[in-house]
């Protein structure tokens, strides 16, 4: 910055050429920042912090099992009576949690079940289990379907699923001396499960079973006489 001195008069009149002066302003020096000082951690939201990480990694796990144990199935959308043709319309997939213990249709298949067979009452938003269509009707030519009732303890625990092999063994009356015996006792029926279902007492299962049409009159007596025991086989 310059600044211009005033013109000097002398003595005896003579003016002094004026000069320039050139004085420098300094600026003051600017001065420095104060140190910053730390904020304080609020140790609750620290916590609150490794909380909402422990639960995301744990809701990422079981949401990652649950798909990693999933299925694809066959899935019945429109109801098929006994006997009706399977259409491609009446068939969905959908994915469910493996190990439901009861063996279901797997998704792959669903092409190979259109025209077969309903063995049994195929209802609506229910899922299809193996063997539930056959070729043909149930019961076919020399076969016939026979109706058993059977108290715990005379059939395996569990889901029976339809087209399982069992036999059925004749066994004493309920009360009959020890060494009893006549025409039927011992006798086996070779069958296969139809359907099964809870019976109105919730102690004892029905089972329908597909036996051969010259043994059934023998398998309705012995059922009607509680004279029956179911055993389960492995497939065929």
């Amino acid at each position: 910055m310059t600044i211009e001195a005033p013109a000097r008069v002398e003595q005896g009149g003579k003016k002094r050429v004026p000069t320039t002066a050139h004085t420098a302003l300094v600026e003051p020096a600017a001065l420095p920042s104060p140190p910053r000082i730390p904020g304080r951690r609020n140790p609750k939201w620290i916590a609150l912090g490794i909380t909402a990480l422990c639960l995301g990694a744990l809701l990422s796990y079981f949401i990652y099992a649950r798909v990693a144990d999933e299925s694809a199935v066959v899935a019945v959308v429109a109801t098929v009576h006994r006997g009706g043709t399977v259409r491609a319309s009446d068939l969905t997939t959908v994915k469910v949690s493996s190990g439901s213990g009861v063996p279901m249709v797997p998704a792959s298949e669903l092409n190979q079940l259109v025209g077969r067979k309903a063995v049994y009452d195929l209802v609506a938003g229910s899922l299809l289990p193996i063997g539930a269509v056959a070729d043909v009707v149930v019961p076919s030519t020399g076969r016939a379907v026979v109706g058993i009732r059977l108290v715990s303890g005379r059939a395996p625990a569990g889901l029976l699923p339809p087209g399982s092999p069992v036999r059925l063994i004749a066994i004493p009356p309920a009360g009959a001396e020890p060494g009893f015996t006549d025409d039927y006792t011992g006798d086996t029926v070779i069958a296969r499960v139809v359907s099964q279902a809870e019976a109105a007492d919730g102690t004892s299962t029905i089972v329908n079973v597909d036996v051969p049409a010259r043994q059934a009159p023998s398998v309705a007596l012995l059922a009607s006489q509680e004279r029956l025991a179911l055993v389960r086989d492995a497939d065929k």
